[in-house]
């Protein structure tokens, strides 16, 4: 039985950009939430990076690796959510001015968040079966992920994936 927790738990990034459309000029800008109340938790990042891995290669996709600057990307976004106790994938304005604040030229970005999970299985598995979410975990044009959770003051784990490719690589490989 799905309940309306695995409903906001799946909101895909196509449905989110869409209401994000009318909602920009709402939108935050990087930075821009006090995030001093909340803690980047210990996260499973090899087990994400197998999982997301096993399922790209069923899908004839290559290996994504990791990058320090979508982690840091990824912690700030987690943390945000947490901070405001909400998802949103524009709380602090569009990913794409998120990661380009942590140095991250990007060709290529996309994101998965979620709240509730209790571990990262957990999250990754929930990812794994949303469509929306599954999409940017195979999206073809990405090749390096970040990954984070946080907790603010309530104790929920609010989580971010964060994909992209950086513009360069963008370049070399057309």
């Amino acid at each position: 039985m799905t309940t309306r927790r695995d409903i906001l738990r799946t909101i895909s990034i196509g449905m989110v950009a869409i209401a994000g459309l009318g909602l920009a000029a709402c939108a935050g800008t990087p930075g821009s939430v006090d995030i001093s109340g909340t803690e980047a938790r210990p996260v499973d990042r090899g087990y994400a990076l197998r999982s997301v891995n096993s399922l790209r290669a069923q899908n004839g996709l290559p290996a994504l690796s990791y990058s320090s600057r979508l982690d840091e990307a990824s912690t700030r976004q987690a943390r945000a959510m947490a901070a405001r106790n909400t998802m949103s994938h524009t709380l602090e304005g569009k990913v794409s001015d998120r990661v380009t604040q942590y140095g991250y030229s990007w060709g290529a970005v996309a994101e998965n968040i979620g709240y509730g999970y209790p571990d990262t299985r957990s999250a990754v598995a929930g990812w794994e079966n949303s469509p929306g979410h599954r999409k940017n975990i195979l999206n073809p044009r990405v090749t390096e992920m970040g990954f984070a959770m946080a907790q603010g003051p309530n104790g929920i784990p609010y989580w971010a994936m964060i994909f992209g490719t950086e513009a360069k690589r963008m370049l070399v490989a057309r």
